[in-house]
């Protein structure tokens, strides 16, 4: 069964709903429980698709899922454009699970240009409903450059476009949810703009400017405060009230997590020093403490940690302990985060941790080369960017970087996965 940190309209109501009318979505459906069969039994070891009946039986369901689909676009029917997204979401998830990057950008990449094509205030509420769900999967997937097993310190130039951001209240976690994945999309488009900026290369050489730049680090700055006091007021008022759920706990314990998690990547996105991280020690360390927390809400859960799932459908702890992993060079802290990464082998979307583990460990072995003798990694030793790009065979990936205060230019070492 897939699993998310909390409650999801899309794979808890509409896609239960829209099995039951359409059997596109119904094939799809089926398919992706066995694809996600074959995967858990395949325990993330990485080794070549195994060929039995499971994985026959998915192909099998997925050709029929795709040739009903296309008959069903043919129609007239207003329900198509819900039914091809809902397919394309499926789809997504079914083809990263298959470890095939190619078809689930190929997929992502239908689905949003499907929703360009109408404005948000005419879509019906599943539209809308399955637009966030895409959204989610599109902003964490602005660091992985192209449909190739290549991933990114910085947004490359194109990966995520700015959204509007409105100061909506906060009377249930599915709201703090939808309005920090604005403010998300809108840092990680920031840190886009910054590096290709600092690379020479804006996207509007007339208006990208370090005033421009800098006046919309202030706002966001603004618009993550009047969040999280948002936030904290929120979790107050509920407190007094009704206790959390488990599920309530660790999905408010996420969003902290990301919050603590753009705190840094915001403050830091016009530092080119890298030394600027150093000031979010506080900011790691809670982190580190926020994840543990929400991997034993999951061991409280299913039992133990042989029983965790493989794969959650939204985004949770991996990509802040990759961050924290790559950002904070305090030596513990960061070798915390690589341990509770360790510690439960899953995939969250694009996130795998069995990559990260093995990204995080060669970038942090590149760095530890140059700490001094008092514990202290100096500017010209702090890798400021690098891109990751990972064998076919999936045992070694080429890590090409540039230090922070290296005029050397681009750097590659090579890191056998484990």
């Amino acid at each position: 069964m897939l699993v998310g940190y909390a409650d999801s309209e899309v794979w808890q109501r509409l896609v239960l709903q829209m099995c039951h009318r359409e059997p596109a979505v119904c094939h799809a459906v089926v398919a992706l429980s066995a694809f996600h069969e074959n995967y858990e039994r395949s325990s993330m070891n990485m080794e070549p698709k195994p060929d039995h009946r499971h994985h026959h039986y998915a192909l099998e369901q997925y050709n029929r899922s795709m040739a009903m689909l296309r008959r069903r676009i043919q129609s007239n029917d207003p329900q198509v454009r819900s039914i091809t997204l809902m397919c394309c979401v499926v789809f997504v998830i079914l083809e990263l699970l298959e470890g095939d990057y190619t078809n689930a950008f190929a997929h992502l990449h239908q689905g949003l240009n499907i929703l360009k094509t109408q404005s948000t205030h005419q879509a019906l509420t599943t539209e809308r409903i399955l637009a966030k769900a895409f959204l989610q999967l599109n902003t964490p997937r602005a660091y992985w450059n192209g449909p190739d097993v290549v991933v990114t310190g910085h947004p490359p130039k194109g990966s995520v476009s700015e959204v509007a951001y409105s100061k909506t209240p906060i009377h249930s976690i599915a709201e703090a949810k939808e309005r920090l994945r604005v403010l998300m999309n809108n840092i990680f488009h920031l840190q886009s703009l910054c590096n290709l900026f600092f690379r020479g290369e804006p996207e509007d050489s007339t208006s990208t400017t370090p005033l421009t730049l800098s006046a919309k680090q202030t706002t966001l700055h603004h618009d993550l405060t009047d969040f999280a006091l948002d936030l904290k007021s929120f979790i107050s008022s509920h407190k007094s009230n009704t206790a959390w759920t488990l599920r309530e706990t660790r999905s408010v314990d996420v969003i902290l997590t990301h919050v603590a998690t753009l705190t840094s990547m915001l403050g830091c996105s016009l530092d080119t020093t890298e030394l600027g991280y150093d000031d979010f020690l506080p900011e790691f360390t809670r982190i580190n403490e926020l994840c543990e927390r929400i991997t034993t809400s999951f061991v409280t859960e299913y039992g133990s940690y042989e029983n965790l799932p493989t794969m959650v459908t939204d985004v949770g702890v991996l990509p802040s302990l990759f961050w924290c992993c790559v950002r904070c060079r305090d030596a513990e802290t960061r070798e915390r985060a690589l341990q509770l990464l360790k510690m439960w082998p899953h995939r969250e979307g694009f996130y795998d941790s069995y990559l990260i583990v093995g990204i995080c460990r060669g970038l942090m072995d590149i760095e530890e080369e140059g700490r001094d003798g008092e514990g202290f990694i100096p500017r010209e030793a702090r890798v400021h960017t690098h891109t990751v790009e990972v064998a076919e065979d999936r045992r070694s990936m080429v890590i090409r970087y540039v230090l922070a205060g290296a005029g050397g230019g681009e750097q590659e070492r090579v890191v056998v996965l484990e």
